[in-house]
């Protein structure tokens, strides 16, 4: 429900005054479908907002503003919503602060020529590199648009592409350096030698645009020694003089590294729950035909695997969501146990003084001892009928020094080889135990059995992560 609002909203949106909207359902002052992107990007703004009560923002959103009735009028807008408290802190409003950025969007959509004609840019920008003369009110309305735009701008002049304009967006991007008056050498010499500059003049010289998708750039940020990896989407327009030539290049994009990553983190969990899924597959096959290899009549076998099942998946749900707090080195290996014994342990010695290492060392140790049970069962000491595993582990050294190792050895099982290459399963175990400061996993294939050792820096163990 809309309570409020001051002129310069009225303005935006098309309104003579606020008793045309206040008072009104927000979606019933500006009707929208439903089914529309622009419904569903501002309701999910708005709602994010109501549940979290933390800021949003919505980068670019197209909106129809007309007053019911009219022609359309769609605009493209930057949002953001805040929300506010009265002074006991409870949440009673939403701040919704607009620009209207159509533009802007209109110059990335069509080509920076003909919007850089109609809104006069191009004369403006050669009065900036000309006389540097005062600023004119319709001059400093376009420098607010670039200023507040919600992804990064830059205007570069000459051959030399030197800054004559750069929006707050390009500043955060590059860590808070000065922009303007230097060239993109000076400015960003950590991007010199990525290929950048090399594009710069090849779209000064050809006149033809240049579009980049989820580009890695290394830029040096506030504070930090080396350059880090930032990901963005971005455009290279040439700017043209009246006479058809080259006189600058429009710069315009958006960080996209937060997407990027999670895009990434998504691939590797879905590999990574294909991989889980087909152990955990090969395990019940596994679970199953032991069982009913070692029961006398099918009521027993049934009760066993149920048991075992059960065991397997309170293993499982480990792997998924880690524990909290410290958690005891003997527990975990026995959840692995007793996967395949039942509680009994009979395939399993499992000894070690009382150890207990926090949430992060904790889910790699169970992950490990995971990926060597399964594949135990599949190729190793667990896939007949005699085979036996030791666990074993110790903690020794001085009160400074003291390294934690655990000893995963197999007996009485097949002959085995090494692999002809590494899988998920076997990386996942080299990868060590996370959250020490250092750890190392060693795999042998020795004539009884495979062996692995994992020695890792006690103290960082025992750590929960910041």
């Amino acid at each position: 429900m809309i309570v409020g609002c001051n002129r310069a909203y009225l303005k935006e949106v098309g309104r003579a005054s606020s008793n045309e909207i206040v008072g009104q359902y927000l979606f019933d002052a500006f009707p929208s479908s439903p089914d529309s992107a622009s419904y569903r990007l501002l309701r999910r703004s708005l709602d994010k907002v109501l549940a979290n009560h933390e800021q949003d923002h919505i980068a670019v959103i197209p909106y129809d503003t007309s007053e019911p009735g009219q022609p359309p009028n769609m605009r493209y807008w930057s949002a953001t919503h805040t929300p506010i408290f009265d002074r006991d802190g409870v949440f009673r409003y939403i701040l919704q602060h607009t620009v209207d950025v159509t533009e802007l969007q209109r110059l990335r959509e069509r080509g920076a020529h003909e919007l850089f004609v109609e809104a006069g840019v191009l004369h403006r920008a050669r009065q900036v590199q000309a006389d540097n003369q005062a600023i004119n009110a319709e001059r400093e309305l376009l420098r607010d648009m670039f200023k507040q735009a919600p992804g990064f701008i830059g205007v570069l002049a000459g051959p030399a592409h030197t800054f004559i304009q750069a929006n707050d967006a390009y500043t955060d991007l590059v860590g808070g350096r000065e922009l303007v008056g230097l060239t993109v050498a000076e400015a960003l010499p950590e991007v010199v030698g990525q290929g950048f500059i090399d594009l710069l003049d090849a779209v000064y010289a050809s006149g033809e645009p240049y579009i980049g998708k989820q580009v890695p750039v290394m830029l040096r940020q506030a504070g930090e020694a080396a350059p880090s990896k930032r990901y963005i989407d971005f455009i290279y327009q040439p700017i043209l003089s009246e006479d058809g030539e080259v006189s600058g290049i429009f710069v315009q994009g958006h960080d996209v590294t937060e997407q990027v990553e999670a895009e990434r983190m998504q691939s590797l969990r879905h590999r990574e729950l294909g991989h889980r899924l087909k152990n955990q597959l090969a395990m019940v096959q596994a679970i199953v035909n032991q069982t009913i290899r070692a029961s006398t009549d099918l009521s027993t076998a049934g009760s066993t695997i149920a048991g075992r099942l059960q065991a397997l998946s309170r293993a499982h749900e480990s792997l998924i969501t880690g524990t909290t707090g410290l958690t005891s080195v003997g527990e975990i290996a026995r959840t692995t146990a007793e996967i395949h014994d039942h509680g009994s342990l009979q395939r399993f010695r499992i000894e070690g003084p009382p150890v207990e290492i926090a949430s992060r060392s904790a889910l790699s140790l169970s992950l490990i001892l995971h990926e060597l049970t399964t594949n135990a069962v599949k190729y190793g000491a667990l896939s007949n009928e005699n085979g036996r595993v030791h666990v074993t582990w110790d903690v020794a050294g001085d009160e400074d020094t003291r390294r934690f190792t655990l000893v995963w050895r197999e007996v009485d099982g097949p002959p085995v080889s090494p692999p002809s290459r590494n899988g998920a399963g076997t990386r996942l175990i080299k990868a060590g135990l996370a959250g020490t400061v250092s750890s190392d996993v060693t795999v042998s294939f020795d004539v009884t059995g495979i062996v692995c050792r994992i020695d890792a820096d006690f103290a960082s163990m025992g750590e929960e992560a910041d």
